[in-house]
């Protein structure tokens, strides 16, 4: 393979640089794929790239979505554990 087919090969990668993997799908936050699909990109053809490309939008959206309602629960949690407790005034 020479230099312009790797380049080209490189350059249709959806790798955005961010490597960090969900510990529950296994999908990389960045790109959507998994750490199989990462190293074997290089041997998949065109076609099985198209498919797989297809469907990485779809798992980093589903990524954010819930990381997104992970951090929501916890700013609610963080607000109520911050409050100070009601105090009640009883008359005897």
């Amino acid at each position: 393979m020479d230099n312009a087919q790797l380049i080209a090969q490189a350059e249709m990668s959806p790798c955005v640089g961010v490597c960090k993997m969900d510990e529950v799908s296994g999908w990389c936050f960045g790109c959507g794929r998994t750490d199989d699909e990462i190293a074997n990109w290089q041997v998949y053809d065109s076609s099985s790239r198209k498919v797989l490309h297809a469907s990485l939008s779809d798992r980093v959206e589903q990524l954010i979505v819930r990381r997104r309602a992970q951090r929501n629960l916890g700013k609610r949690g963080n607000k109520r554990a911050n409050r100070r407790p009601a105090v009640v005034v009883v008359d005897l």
